[in-house]
């Protein structure tokens, strides 16, 4: 189990409060009353950032199969998601962590004391994190890990 997983997993996800690439005010309680895929990753418009994100966007229609929304997170700008949403066919929202507030506040932390982690959670209905898979260079199997979750245990937690 990995320092992240002990510090989060079965905890309530952190109450946040950030704008979306619209400039729309996105809070925690988004996350009550369905599933989630929150992931957040390194920067917008980077080769693995961009590999991740349109694997997400590709399993998009499983995801709300599900009930499960699917929010990413970076530091990058309102204008710089907007930019990267259009640019990669993002079916989802992008949040502005444009601080690192909320990844400091979880203690992602970085890889090779530089580049910001790349990890995913799924929460259940009532926000708490039932899930979390960290790993830098597997861009490609974020979403994988994330709907073989859900499709195994979305039943096990309910309302």
């Amino acid at each position: 189990m990995s320092r992240i997983e002990k510090l989060w997993l079965n905890q309530q996800f952190p109450q946040f409060k950030m704008s979306n690439e619209d400039g729309q005010q996105v809070s925690s309680t988004s996350l009550i009353g369905k599933w989630s895929v929150i992931f957040f990753y390194p920067k917008d418009e980077t080769p693995g950032c961009t590999i991740q994100a349109r694997t997400f966007a590709k399993d998009y229609d499983a995801f709300v199969a599900f009930n499960c929304q699917v929010i990413g997170i970076s530091s990058g700008t309102q204008q710089s998601h907007k930019e990267f949403q259009c640019n990669s066919n993002l079916p989802y929202s992008l949040l502005v962590d444009e601080k690192s507030t909320l990844r400091h506040n979880m203690e992602l932390g970085k890889t090779l004391g530089r580049i910001p982690k790349r990890v995913t959670f799924i929460t259940d209905e009532m926000g708490v994190i039932r899930y979390i898979f960290d790993s830098q260079f597997a861009t490609k199997t974020h979403a994988a890990k994330a709907l073989s979750f859900l499709k195994t245990n979305s039943n096990n937690y309910q309302l």
